[in-house]
């Protein structure tokens, strides 16, 4: 019996994540924030079909669409922005902004259902995201069309969970294109900003908009200190971008995280965006590591 077919195509694959839904659980209970969050969802979907694109599959707060191109994606991205923007919201509730990536590429078609490291590399692109931006590929970007070149601001490269070597990306400044102006990310409150909290043995560090950043490793003038033989003088970095905190490994042996819930994995000379809790040590594996970091993100 043959192998049954699974047709490859390219596509611009995208992801959209509401943030400060968890907050608005918190703040305004169960029954207002479902009906704001499922509005928001069901509008974000009606923006992917009128740009002629396909919504595969919803994820958490979210969703996931593909485009024949990425013009598409991009306008889609615009929209979407605009259109949260333009909800009705009780005096309240919260608005909810959204962070978006989007990448074209192959992709292996599974019935309804698209796979392969386009796919991955458009989830981890929307998970860098600050609210109220898109974040693409420089590779996509240039496939644009020349409208939206004033639009495209080039970020530092960076090196993405999966990929060995540094990629060049670029974020969809939201602003004003033709009549449609866009949403800048501080029309959005989040009920809480972002916190980081460290453990290593007996020592607990903050990270937030007051102190940004930590430096981890053998180096005594570190920010946690870890003596172990296996870590760098300067093993990792932790820095805070938008609304997020970034682990970033700059060490010869890698950095070992398990987000709860998740499988452990190794970071070598990439960064990745924690999310709740875990742990991750430096060198070794957090099974038979001696000093472990457990994180837990506010």
């Amino acid at each position: 019996m043959s192998e049954p077919s699974h047709p490859a195509k390219e596509c611009a694959v995208l992801f959209a994540d509401l943030v400060g839904s968890t907050q608005l659980y918190q703040r305004v209970g169960d029954s207002s924030a479902f009906e704001l969050v499922d509005r928001s969802i069901r509008a974000m979907r009606i923006v992917v079909e009128t740009k002629r694109g396909r919504v595969v599959k919803h994820t958490g707060d979210g969703l996931m669409a593909v485009f024949n191109d990425p013009d598409s994606a991009a306008d889609a991205t615009l929209t979407i922005h605009q259109t949260l923007k333009d909800l009705p919201s009780a005096p309240e509730q919260q608005r909810l902004a959204v962070r978006m990536g989007f990448h074209f590429g192959p992709v292996v078609v599974s019935g309804t259902d698209v796979f392969g490291e386009t796919v991955n590399f458009a989830a981890r692109l929307a998970e860098l995201a600050s609210p109220g931006k898109a974040i693409t590929s420089a590779e996509t970007a240039r496939r644009l069309g020349p409208e939206w070149r004033s639009v495209l601001h080039a970020l530092p490269p960076r090196v993405i969970r999966g990929l060995s070597r540094p990629v060049e990306l670029c974020e969809l400044m939201c602003e004003a294109i033709g009549e449609l102006t866009i949403v800048q990310s501080d029309h959005f409150l989040l009920e809480t900003e972002p916190e980081l909290r460290l453990y290593l043995d007996s020592i607990s560090l903050v990270l937030n908009s007051n102190k940004p950043s930590a430096r981890i490793g053998r180096d005594p003038a570190a920010d946690l200190v870890v003596g172990d033989t296996q870590s760098s003088r300067r093993h990792a970095e932790i820095e805070l971008r938008g609304d997020k905190f970034v682990l970033i490994d700059r060490s010869s042996n890698g950095t070992f995280v398990q987000i709860e819930g998740e499988r452990e994995f190794l970071l070598s000379r990439e960064e990745v965006v924690l999310r709740g809790r875990g742990q991750f040590s430096l060198g070794r594996s957090c099974s038979n590591s001696p000093q472990v970091v457990s994180f837990v993100c506010i």
